[in-house]
């Protein structure tokens, strides 16, 4: 143990990790209730999850050329073992991210959790939130 307090020590001299760490110790976290309309930020951040997962499962079999996307669609579905269960659960989390993410949205402009100090997360959020113009080159 004692072994242990010196190297975080030794290591605290060189690298300043308690300055890091001293302002994520004393945060204040405010008052929800436990109402359902906390929770829609994390079930949006765990949909996303999802679909990474099985967009990269999906991405091994996947061709977006013009003449293979269909067939390599259908590859998938037909002779891909739980290929369909892949494809589905991406096609369903896609949809209900969309939702969650829209109506987390309005429950943190309704519930106005967006006031000080967190007008920069909510500034963020409606930046991520609305499609950007695409440039063509």
């Amino acid at each position: 143990m004692r072994l242990l307090t010196r190297v975080r020590r030794w290591l605290d001299e060189r690298f300043h990790w308690a300055d890091l760490i001293a302002p994520l110790q004393k945060k204040t976290v405010p008052i929800h209730g436990l109402s359902y309309w906390y929770f829609l930020g994390g079930i949006t951040l765990f949909l996303f999850g999802i679909q990474v997962c099985t967009g990269i499962l999906l991405l091994l079999y996947y061709r977006p050329g013009a003449n293979e996307a269909f067939e390599s669609v259908q590859y998938v579905m037909t002779r891909v073992q739980f290929g369909w269960l892949v494809r589905s659960i991406h096609s369903w989390t896609a949809n209900l991210m969309v939702f969650t993410a829209f109506a987390h949205m309005f429950s943190v402009v309704f519930l106005r959790a967006y006031r000080k100090p967190r007008e920069l997360t909510w500034l963020s959020g409606m930046v991520l939130l609305f499609p950007r113009p695409r440039i063509r080159l």
